[in-house]
């Protein structure tokens, strides 16, 4: 015989002995089973997330290695191949090269910039710029040429491109914001490279070695590979641009993550433009002058000045027109 509840007894613990006795009776509804699911439901978004994530970042990594292998084997030989018909120095022969190989930080930046993702870009600059140092370093050290950048010759080009790393690192350590004055301000730091590096240099002379007779066949070959070289960046830019942004606001992946990512793949022009400097020189025994260390430096200095005094404020100024 069970104890009846008294009518004297607090509501609240009466409703209490009323659930118990009709869960003991089997009467209460039961629960919705959908909690049961839960956990299945949870593990394939997980999966679901995983799989979309690992769709971006390959699809990240396939159109900037589109981008870096236009550059390298069209873009970079056919800005080469027109250097030495029309006999430019060794210096302005690696001044082009190293802008020709920032082109993928171009379309980086620019296709960051109208996804509304500038973190991305920035990284990637200031990543690609400290990877182009260790890069040109590597070079410069399995082709044992340490003593020339003892040369006081080389200072200005040492120097711009020693900066070229701390100012994008320091942008970075005080968190600015993008505005117009910064813009204006790394243009100004550009063009103060370009005078300073003109008033330094006064050894722009011609090749010294003799020239083979040069084609209009040769000079259309070199053109048309730059053209198409250009063309199939600009299309893998876009397609980048919108992986970078799915990853970054709709998938919440880190910009620095997603920069450093960037600037490792588009780094790779730069490492292979030095070793191909330093291997023709060395082809022509000419590895004991000055004329190798002088364009493979002046293709760092060229391509990180770029990225830091023209690329991100045009990417800057995007961003800032876009919002």
């Amino acid at each position: 015989m069970h104890a009846q509840p008294s009518k004297n007894m607090d509501p609240e613990l009466l409703g209490h002995f009323g659930c118990q006795a009709l869960l003991l009776a089997g009467s209460m509804p039961k629960l919705s089973p959908a909690w049961t699911l839960k956990p299945n439901r949870n593990r394939t978004r997980k999966w679901r997330y995983n799989f979309i994530v690992i769709i971006e970042f390959l699809s990240l990594c396939v159109c900037a290695s589109v981008t870096v292998l236009a550059v390298h084997f069209l873009v970079v030989p056919g800005i080469a191949s027109l250097c030495h018909q029309l006999a430019f120095s060794e210096k302005t022969e690696g001044q082009i090269i190293g802008y020709a190989t920032s082109l993928p930080e171009f379309v980086v930046v620019i296709s960051s910039a109208m996804s509304g993702v500038k973190e991305a870009g920035f990284w990637n600059i200031a990543s690609s710029n400290m990877i182009n140092w260790v890069l040109f370093l590597l070079a410069v050290g399995i082709f044992r040429q340490w003593q020339d950048l003892r040369r006081l010759a080389f200072l200005d080009e040492l120097t711009f491109g020693l900066l070229s790393v701390a100012v994008p690192l320091f942008l970075l350590g005080i968190r600015i914001d993008p505005t117009i004055p910064i813009c204006l301000g790394l243009i100004g730091f550009f063009v103060t490279y370009k005078i300073l590096d003109a008033r330094f240099f006064h050894c722009a002379e011609l090749r010294i070695e003799e020239l083979d007779s040069v084609s209009a066949r040769d000079s259309g070959r070199a053109i048309g590979s730059i053209a198409i070289g250009i063309f199939m960046v600009l299309i893998a830019g876009h397609f980048l641009g919108k992986s970078a942004e799915t990853l970054i606001l709709k998938l919440s992946i880190p910009s620095w993550m997603v920069g450093w990512i960037l600037g490792s793949i588009t780094s790779i022009p730069e490492l292979t433009s030095f070793i191909e400097i330093y291997g023709f020189h060395k082809k022509r025994d000419t590895l004991y002058l000055l004329k190798d260390t002088q364009e493979a430096l002046d293709a760092l200095v060229a391509s990180n000045m770029s990225n830091l005094g023209i690329i991100l404020p045009i990417g800057m100024m995007l961003f800032l027109w876009m919002t």
